[in-house]
């Protein structure tokens, strides 16, 4: 089959391809003015110690120390996987927080860790940031119970970041326009197999 013989076909089903392309444009936009408003926040927390002793004990060297606080950083990431973890950060205090999709935590290096989570509203951020500080240093202080380390692990949040959670107009044309092309060539050539089949 030659090229144009191949475009030709394309000829002859185009309304069928284009009704196709533009319903599903259509449906991207339906969705854009359907979708749930939400919004992304994103908090840094710092693992720093209580306080500084001056030894030569190789448990406060610098690079043991780092090592330490890794090890911790790492321990806090496993703590805000933990459904137990998460529970008391959102019912601290009885604040009423409903937790919308995804809480998340990375480590970003040895004492920087960067939380994501999804609110409904931008009043429940202030209360989860919070309670976040609240309950992880709760946790911490637990660790310490039977060592009574002057120095131990503290966990410093930093301003939270929120912004939109939404898929923008533009991004969602995009995607349904590359789509409605994709599923309405497959479509047309199928349309024209059967046809030429019989």
């Amino acid at each position: 089959m030659e090229l144009r013989e191949f475009f030709a076909i394309f000829g002859v089903h185009k309304k069928i391809f284009w009704s196709i392309v533009m319903l599903f444009v259509v449906s991207g936009m339906i969705f854009y003015f359907v979708q749930a408003q939400t919004y992304k926040t994103y908090i840094t927390l710092n693992i720093t110690r209580g306080g500084a002793e001056s030894t030569n004990d190789y448990t406060y060297d610098s690079f043991y120390r780092l090592q330490a606080d890794s090890k911790f950083a790492d321990t806090v990431v496993q703590w805000i996987d933990s459904p137990y973890i998460l529970e008391q950060i959102f019912s601290e205090g009885n604040s009423g927080i409903t937790r919308q999709g995804f809480f998340s935590a990375d480590r970003m290096s040895s004492q920087v860790i960067e939380i994501t989570f999804v609110t409904s509203t931008k009043q429940e951020v202030e209360n989860i940031a919070n309670n976040l500080q609240k309950v992880l240093n709760a946790e911490t202080q637990k660790l310490n119970k039977n060592q009574n380390q002057k120095n131990w692990f503290i966990i410093v949040s930093g301003n939270p970041i929120t912004g939109n959670n939404q898929f923008s107009l533009i991004f969602l044309l995009l995607v349904s326009l590359l789509i409605g092309f994709f599923v309405a060539f497959w479509i047309v050539l199928f349309k024209h197999y059967m046809r030429e089949d019989k």
